[in-house]
């Protein structure tokens, strides 16, 4: 190891690690900016994205590079060479692929969570403007009490608020600006219905529930396609767990098992 840090190309090295790691803080922190910036959280673009993974390539490379130079020249063979290879991919694609796809995963992840509560948000709605109450107590007022299996609707209509008050907006007005930050289509439109009726000063009423109608038939038919699929894995798992049993017990019967069942008879 002495001698790899001895050899004249041990300072460039060191450098295009040290640059690969500045590059990927600074595209980390041109990220918070542009959060920032927009004061709703964005999703994330292509142009973004490319720029996200090329940097995650060049620090992955650096850091596979290093455990592999590392490793030959510590002179480790057998099992330590295999994993000091393991070690080296395991960082390649984590820092490669894992990292700059993580907007991405998380943001499909809050998408599919938002879609699925849109119905109970929709019907919350509903109630509090049938009984006369302004948009922004209504708001305010579905995050009043944190909980854990709406957080998601919670965290984006608290972002709203924040930016209703920032930018002078309309409450559902600003909704709709998160809404469709996030990349929700359902809950996007129903946000937009909202933010037309406020505009125009009309009831949502009829919009909305025809939103919510459409909604609920689709998510029940996805969860009744759901319960096909995993109905069918359980019967795959199933048949195969009886055909591995009853070729097991073939395979005993045929062998020295067999005749150690009749030798013990």
């Amino acid at each position: 190891m002495i001698d790899l840090l001895r050899t004249p190309a041990a300072p460039l090295f060191a450098l295009s690690v040290a640059g690969a790691l500045l590059a990927a803080m600074g595209l980390l922190r041109m990220e918070r900016m542009r959060v920032l910036a927009a004061g709703i959280r964005l999703q994330t673009g292509a142009g973004h994205m490319t720029g996200r993974l090329l940097v995650g390539q060049v620090v992955a490379l650096a850091l596979a590079s290093v455990l592999l130079l590392a490793g030959a020249a510590s002179g480790v063979t057998g099992t330590s060479q295999a994993l000091t290879v393991g070690l080296a991919l395991a960082a390649y694609l984590y820092a490669g692929i894992v990292v700059p796809r993580k907007p991405l995963v998380e943001a499909a992840r809050e998408r599919v969570l938002l879609r699925r509560l849109t119905p109970g948000f929709v019907s919350y709605v509903r109630v509090a403007l049938a009984g006369y109450e302004a948009p922004s107590a209504l708001l305010a007022r579905y995050v009043a009490r944190p909980r854990a299996a709406i957080a998601p609707m919670q965290a984006l209509v608290a972002e709203a608020l924040t930016l209703a008050q920032e930018r002078r907006v309309r409450p559902f007005a600003a909704l709709f600006e998160a809404a469709r930050a996030r990349g929700c289509t359902e809950l996007t439109d129903v946000a937009e219905v909202l933010a037309q009726a406020e505009d125009e000063g009309v009831d949502p009423q009829a919009g909305l529930a025809a939103h919510s109608a459409t909604l609920e038939a689709v998510l029940k038919d996805e969860f009744t396609r759901m319960l096909k699929r995993r109905t069918l894995w359980l019967l795959c798992v199933v048949a195969v767990s009886l055909v591995v049993g009853i070729l097991g017990n073939l395979l005993f019967v045929m062998t020295e098992g067999g005749s150690i069942v009749r030798g013990g008879l």
